[in-house]
């Protein structure tokens, strides 16, 4: 489970922090090439909270 529904509103959209939060959730090679240029669950946790 994502950690996102800190971020929820009652707006039902996704944005792109949404999506930001659920490529970088999980391995794959999209989070793979984020994590190369510092875009991590953290970071964007991180980023959102500030």
């Amino acid at each position: 489970m994502l950690r996102a529904d800190r971020y929820r509103t009652r707006d039902r959209a996704i944005g792109d922090e949404h999506l930001l939060l659920a490529v970088t959730a999980r391995r794959g090679a999209v989070a793979a090439v984020l994590a190369e240029h510092g875009v991590t669950y953290a970071s964007v946790e991180r980023a959102l909270a500030a």
